[in-house]
């Protein structure tokens, strides 16, 4: 039986593995980043989540005198969801706003964004819809130069554009990769 965290490595290990020699010179360090997400349901949804994601620091950002700054990014997201022995995919597009303390040490990141189920009925739980909506929010320490370890607490649900509109509350804890 193959779990949602098994699927994230395998996908990370070939995006990462794409990745051409030339995004990882120096002059473009930290433009991009991918990683692995693995999260359980905040309350009694009974559905694991694991994504794969690549993201790219957008154009706006802001400096602050005291070494604080302020970054924006956009990420696309490959997610692998289960509950009861049965595996559905989404997939999710966010902007995200990232408070990085002097020398990136730790980060602060809220983000927004939307996406689409394969299905919207996974085992015993109807999404409502194939679209939903996303937030996000969460803190991040930084490993080493290339790598963070993050807590993540993401919401997502259809906005009531559809009848039923149950939400999915997780708990995800997230490695990202620099370069």
């Amino acid at each position: 039986m193959n779990t949602p965290g098994q699927y994230a490595v395998v996908a990370s290990c070939l995006i990462l593995g794409l990745i051409p020699a030339a995004a990882m010179a120096e002059d473009i360090i930290s433009t991009y980043n991918a990683g692995l997400r693995v999260g359980t349901p905040l309350r009694s949804e009974d559905i694991d989540q694991a994504d794969v994601f690549v993201s790219k620091q957008l154009p706006w950002k802001k400096n602050f005198a005291c070494g604080w700054n302020l970054q924006s990014s956009a990420e696309l997201a490959l997610n692998v969801l289960q509950n009861d022995e049965e595996d559905g995919l989404s997939a999710s597009l966010s902007t995200d706003l990232h408070l990085f303390s002097p020398r990136h040490r730790f980060s602060f990141f809220s983000g927004v964004g939307a996406g689409a189920l394969e299905d919207p009925v996974l085992g015993d739980y109807d999404f409502g819809g194939p679209i939903f909506f996303l937030f996000h929010a969460g803190a991040g320490l930084q490993i080493t130069h290339s790598v963070s370890l993050s807590y993540r607490y993401a919401h997502q649900s259809n906005g009531h554009i559809y009848i039923n509109n149950p939400s999915l509350n997780l708990n995800q804890l997230e490695l990202r990769y620099f370069f």
